[in-house]
C-alpha cells in the first residue's frame, strides 16, 4: 500500500515538473533552502558541463562510480534567494547554461545546473512578481 502511494506521489511530481517550459532568457531565484557555508545543505551550480551530466547520470541510473569524479572545487554554493538567468540549453535539456546574477563574488559567470534542480528548487522570477 505504501510503494503504490509512493509511485503515485512520484509519477505526480515528475508530470508536475516536466510540464513547465524552461525558456532562454528566463531569470530563476533559488526558493529551497539554501547555505552557501553548509556543504550538506547548499544547493549547487556546476561550473563545468560535464560535471552536471555526470551527477544527473548518477542520480538516473543510480552509478554513483561516476559521480566521485565530481570536484567540489567546481561547485558554486548557493544561497536562498541568489538569481540565475537561463543561456542555453545542453545535453537535450537536461542541464542548462545558467549565468549568476546575484552572488557578487561570481556575478555573470557562466555555470550549469541540472533541469530537475532547477525546476525542483528554483522559481521562475515572473511567477514571484506575479504572486
Amino acid at each position: 500500500m505504501i510503494y503504490k502511494i509512493f509511485l503515485i506521489l512520484l509519477f505526480s511530481i515528475t508530470s508536475i515538473s516536466s510540464d513547465y517550459v524552461v525558456e532562454v532568457g528566463e531569470e530563476w531565484m533559488l526558493e529551497a533552502r539554501s547555505s552557501k557555508l553548509s556543504p550538506t545543505n547548499s544547493k549547487v551550480l556546476y561550473l563545468m558541463p560535464s560535471d552536471a551530466y555526470h551527477t544527473y547520470n548518477a542520480r538516473k541510473f543510480g552509478d554513483w562510480d561516476t559521480f566521485s569524479i565530481v570536484d567540489s572545487r567546481d561547485l558554486e554554493r548557493l544561497n536562498k534567494g541568489d538569481v540565475i538567468e537561463i543561456v542555453e540549453p545542453k545535453y537535450n535539456e537536461k542541464i542548462y547554461k545558467v549565468r549568476l546574477l546575484s552572488n557578487k563574488s561570481s556575478i555573470n559567470k557562466n555555470f550549469y545546473v541540472i533541469s530537475e534542480d532547477l525546476i525542483e528548487f528554483f522559481k521562475p522570477l515572473k511567477e514571484i512578481k506575479n504572486d
